[in-house]
């Protein structure tokens, strides 16, 4: 994510101690900073934030009031609120990412939608500008609030879970009876109501973050007292439609 994150806007600095980029201080000329750091799953299906926190924890002291420190990795809805609340003098937004995994830097050129979420209008006309000045208005802006941008990272992916796994029963009911699943795809996908799309074709793809955004979504809404029903049932079938990978 951060490899494609930093091809989409070119002229960056980097700082990634694992990776030998590691002064921190050239962070400090850039008005726009992205934090893309892995956030993998807890025993408890919660999602770790120890990554965020550490790097937000580095990065922020450095920044001035007219930078923005934007959280592209996937967290809990809430997550740049209680940032704000830590980290009072930094400006945040949140920044979703929506990579494929085996079309990262595609998607990083030509994405299919660019949401932001920021609680104020600084960091929102920020990070709009930022974007503007590579991707102009050729794309599909979503901009909101940071909660509700959050809430949409984990919606999308948890629904291409569900579509992964009706994929995978409805292959295995074609098998049975000697229907053509190609065909049978293509039809429904051609409603614009459903769509078309890899999921279809799940074993041709590694993405490793669906199953574990499925996990940390499902807990997520266990913990709030929602109805969870579906995504339990999908939760449920996960390992069989996607085997679940360790977090990169």
């Amino acid at each position: 994510m951060g490899q494609a994150t930093a091809l989409l806007f070119q002229d960056v600095a980097v700082y990634d101690p694992p990776k030998g980029h590691t002064d921190v201080a050239a962070l400090a000329r850039c008005p726009v900073s992205f934090v893309c750091v892995p956030t993998p799953t807890l025993s408890n299906g919660r999602c770790d934030l120890s990554f965020v926190y550490a790097a937000v924890s580095q990065v922020a002291p450095i920044l001035s009031d007219k930078q923005v420190l934007v959280i592209r990795s996937t967290v809990p809805p809430g997550t740049v609120r209680q940032l704000e609340e830590s980290f009072p003098n930094t400006h945040f937004a949140s920044n979703p990412e929506f990579l494929r995994a085996h079309r990262m830097a595609e998607d990083a050129l030509r994405p299919s939608r660019v949401v932001i979420g920021a609680d104020t209008v600084y960091s929102r006309q920020m990070l709009l500008k930022t974007y503007h000045s590579r991707l102009g208005r050729r794309v599909s802006y979503v901009v909101t609030d940071s909660v509700t941008a959050e809430f949409i990272k984990y919606a999308a992916n948890c629904f291409l879970a569900t579509k992964v796994t009706y994929a995978q029963e409805l292959r295995k009911a074609t098998r049975r009876i000697g229907a053509h699943y190609e065909d049978v795809v293509r039809a429904v996908g051609l409603d614009p109501r459903i769509g078309p799309g890899d999921e279809w074709f799940i074993d041709g793809l590694t993405d490793e973050c669906l199953p574990k955004d499925l996990e940390a979504f499902t807990s997520l809404l266990r913990s709030w007292g929602t109805d969870r029903r579906l995504l339990e049932t999908v939760r449920q079938l996960k390992d069989e439609a996607l085997p679940v990978r360790a977090a990169k």
